[in-house]
């Protein structure tokens, strides 16, 4: 019993120190495969992303690749950060990440700024090629 304890304070603790800076580090830098590698690729992950994307359904993991590699094209960010002074809530067996997303359109040099909301769940496969906490639903809407 104080094993299993143990087990699951180690696990929550290398989620929430290696997660929330994974997925900073991929909207400040825009890139695409380092969010990828986080998405769940034993299910569709749901996007719903409000105006200036306007975008909402359940894609593969590969489809996701391929809408934030064009999202991370067409819109710069300025700011990304989660929110630091709690840790990540937990209900139903997954963590929710929430974090201030600020974007700029180049063309027109309009600013946006959106809160996303990350579901991580638990990987479903201990195999390496699957990451141990997989993003399953990405939300944001317009602050």
């Amino acid at each position: 019993m104080v094993q299993l304890g143990f087990g699951l304070i180690a696990a929550f603790l290398s989620f929430y120190s290696t997660i929330p800076r994974t997925v900073e580090r991929a909207f400040l830098e825009n890139n695409p495969a380092v969010l990828a590698a986080l998405f769940s690729r034993d299910a569709p992950l749901l996007i719903s992303l409000p105006e200036p994307v306007a975008f909402s359904d359940m894609v593969t993991d590969e489809q996701a690749y391929w809408i934030f590699e064009r999202l991370f094209r067409s819109f710069r960010t300025t700011e990304f950060f989660p929110e630091s002074d709690r840790p990540p809530a937990f209900a139903r067996g997954a963590f929710i990440i929430k974090s201030r997303w600020a974007l700029i359109d180049p063309s027109t040099s309009s600013p946006w700024v959106l809160q996303v909301f990350l579901h991580i769940r638990p990987g479903a496969s201990p195999h390496r090629k699957k990451p141990l906490w997989a993003i399953t639903e990405i939300k944001a809407e317009k602050i």
